[in-house]
């Protein structure tokens, strides 16, 4: 995880655990490093992770929250017991804290917001027509054309040599810890404009359409699972007939001082064995956010890796985020 950490002690006398532990306004300040909860019961200690991320909503004192007035505490109720199959529990605080680094403060208090006001997010929940669902299922076909186009060709090429070209810098903003302000450091080293927010940091010709691509860093030498997208937004995106969207994917490995490059379709076979979707951002509002998640998509910066797509399974794929 990080160097340091912040813990907070609570007694529970019961089996449940329901008291009041902190404040939002106090999280915040601990948020960027593992915020651990140390539950005191008479024949034991249990210890549990209670960042923005694994908060399902503040439930004392919460009148008023907005985005714009953080008020209100959690209680241990409110803390999630696991995460996306993951148990809320030392031996995987590592990877659960990984996880949680990929979301800005921001994010989650807008998640929270919504959570414990009912509040409607800025990002409503995308509702394609039947067209517009015809767009998406058709999308794995013109991926598949896009891969072999001469302009995906050239964004690849271009993408990695201004790449290598900002190796020396890439090399020195992975000492960040912040993994956002590390990101979008590395994002600007290789496109020169900062981080819009929106789907695509950069946006390229490609035919009659357009070929939106996002920069994501993964860091070789340890554990991380990079956010990949907002689930409402690639299939606002994909609903555009002739739209295309890619990853170009930056992996460092630091301790030899090497960088890596790959420009891969966000229906790469590779990309959807390790997405996920974060079940818990999900709601009558949003479909929620994806993570690309486990080891196995590491495998896109050897030399011998083909990229590929799975028509059939990239169809089911989507069918799965647009019933979600």
């Amino acid at each position: 995880m990080t160097d340091g950490f912040a813990m907070r002690f609570s007694e529970a006398n019961t089996g449940a655990f329901s008291n009041t532990v902190l404040s939002l306004s106090a999280l915040e300040r601990h948020d960027a490093q593992p915020f651990v909860v140390a539950i005191v019961r008479p024949s034991r200690v249990d210890f549990m992770l209670a960042n923005a991320t694994f908060l399902k909503k503040i439930s004392h004192s919460s009148q008023g929250l907005r985005v714009d007035n953080v008020t209100g505490s959690f209680n241990g109720s409110d803390i999630l017991a696991e995460h996306e199959g993951i148990p809320n529990t030392p031996e995987n605080f590592a990877v659960l804290f990984a996880r949680h680094e990929s979301f800005t403060w921001e994010e989650n208090l807008e998640r929270l917001v919504a959570a414990t006001d009912d509040v409607v997010p800025r990002n409503a929940r995308f509702r394609p027509t039947g067209a517009e669902i015809g767009a998406i299922l058709a999308a794995p076909a013109r991926f598949a054309v896009a891969m072999n186009s001469i302009e995906y060709a050239e964004a690849a090429h271009d993408l990695s040599a201004r790449m290598e070209d900002a190796k020396p810098g890439i090399l020195a903003a992975v000492q960040i810890d912040n993994v956002n302000i590390r990101g979008n450091a590395i994002e600007r080293l290789i496109t020169g404009e900062g981080n819009t927010h929106e789907l695509g940091d950069e946006v390229r010709s490609l035919g009659d359409g357009e070929l939106a691509i996002d920069i994501k860093t993964k860091l070789l030498d340890r554990t991380s699972a990079p956010k990949a997208s907002n689930v409402d937004k690639v299939l606002r995106l994909l609903a555009k007939p002739e739209s295309v969207l890619a990853f170009f994917i930056v992996g460092v490995d630091a301790k030899r001082g090497r960088v890596f490059g790959r420009l891969l379709t966000f229906l790469d076979d590779a990309l959807i064995e390790s997405v996920r979707v974060q079940e818990h951002w999900a709601g009558r509002d949003s479909r929620g956010v994806t993570q690309l998640s486990g080891r196995s998509w590491h495998r896109v910066f050897a030399e011998t890796f083909e990229p590929s797509i799975s028509e059939d399974a990239a169809r089911r794929f989507l069918q799965d985020l647009i019933e979600r």
